[in-house]
């Protein structure tokens, strides 16, 4: 880990900062009589779950907030204290929608036995805490039927408007240009790339021969770094210090994502950047936007070639859904905003977790 870096982004949000080392052994397989899945167990360590209940136990804590359910086993160490959980993306318990790479075509039925397992951990997990947050409410009511009496909060995933703002109209853009961003390690994102160059691009290609593709993001796994040799005019960046650039310089968004659930930063971010987007039905979902007036929603390899195509023709056409869509980002997806609403939770879940003790003492 590049500590340096890290510090770079986090020294200016967080007072204090405790760094304890990923894990390097096997955690057990069980924790309180639950399995815990794989993933799961690749991030939970005793010297994390140590240093946690020690800074607790000082008394000094309000509120511990969880997130992922990668980390939710660390709450098991702590007491005394209201603990909440954010789910990003409760796509881990849908059997048809999952975001493992394993649970992908006729093979997901071979771990019919893991993804049960699965559902009983995150059932677990959530008796740990005494609130639950999800950023769509799509997703609340997911968990919520394997969760039905636990209180579960819908708080969005938001954008800095002030980093990602369009100071240019989408409609002027001079580079022939799509892009698509994101963690290639997380399955949805790979085969969102693959798929988008196997059925859509060739479609698109065929009207406009000089269209680039841009693949930008972190860890991008095998099938991604080979999509340039397989397609003309399909570059892949790897990391990269800032999209913004990258955003800048395409004319639309695309996001044909297909697996997967939560709500799709990445729109938000080229919303915000007055970026034309252009995505599945699957990714639209968490968003609150109007299809049609605010972004395009097609499923159909050649209704999302036709949608892209669209676009690509029209700079009214790009300049209108642009500036709907940046709208959408300011009037919904402000941090300022959104923080107020997780302010409101934690207030809520301290003050009941306050009178609950005043009960128990009486």
């Amino acid at each position: 880990m590049d500590l340096a870096n890290e510090h770079r982004y986090l020294r200016p949000v967080f007072d204090e900062i405790y760094w304890v080392d990923r894990p390097r052994e096997p955690c057990p397989e069980r924790l309180e009589n639950v399995w815990l899945p794989k993933d799961v167990q690749s991030f939970y360590g005793k010297e994390m779950a140590a240093a946690l209940a020690e800074i607790v136990g000082r008394g000094e804590t309000d509120l511990v907030h969880v997130e992922f359910d990668l980390m939710a086993p660390y709450a098991a160490a702590i007491s005394g204290v209201p603990k909440i959980w954010t789910m990003h993306d409760v796509g881990a318990i849908s059997f048809f929608q999952s975001y493992f790479r394993e649970m992908k075509g006729l093979g997901k039925f071979r771990r019919i036995p893991h993804w049960i397992a699965r559902v009983a951990y995150e059932k677990k997990a959530a008796s740990w805490f005494d609130h639950v947050v999800t950023l769509t409410e799509a997703d609340r009511r997911r968990f919520s039927l394997i969760c039905p009496r636990r209180k579960i909060s819908v708080v969005s995933s938001g954008v800095d408007l002030d980093h990602f703002s369009g100071n240019e109209a989408a409609a002027f853009r001079a580079t022939d240009a799509i892009v698509y961003v994101g963690h290639y390690a997380h399955y949805p994102n790979e085969d969102a790339v693959v798929y988008f160059c196997r059925e859509i691009l060739p479609l698109i290609r065929r009207r406009f021969p000089s269209i680039v593709f841009n693949v930008v993001g972190s860890v991008p796994t095998r099938p991604v770094r080979e999509l340039p040799g397989k397609y003309p005019h399909v570059f892949v960046t790897g990391l990269v210090e800032d999209v913004k650039p990258y955003l800048r310089g395409a004319k639309v968004f695309v996001a044909p994502v297909r697996i997967g659930q939560g709500i799709k930063g990445k729109i938000l971010e080229a919303f915000a950047m007055g970026l034309p987007v252009v995505a599945s039905s699957r990714a639209a979902e968490g968003i609150t936007a109007m299809p049609g007036r605010d972004l395009l929603v097609a499923d159909d390899p050649r209704k999302f070639a036709d949608a892209v195509c669209g676009l690509l023709e029209s700079p009214a056409a790009r300049e209108r859904l642009g500036k709907a869509g940046q709208t959408v980002a300011q009037g919904r997806y402000g941090w300022d905003r959104l923080s107020d609403q997780l302010d409101a939770v934690y207030t809520e879940v301290i003050a009941a977790h306050a009178a609950g003790k005043e009960q128990t003492a009486a």
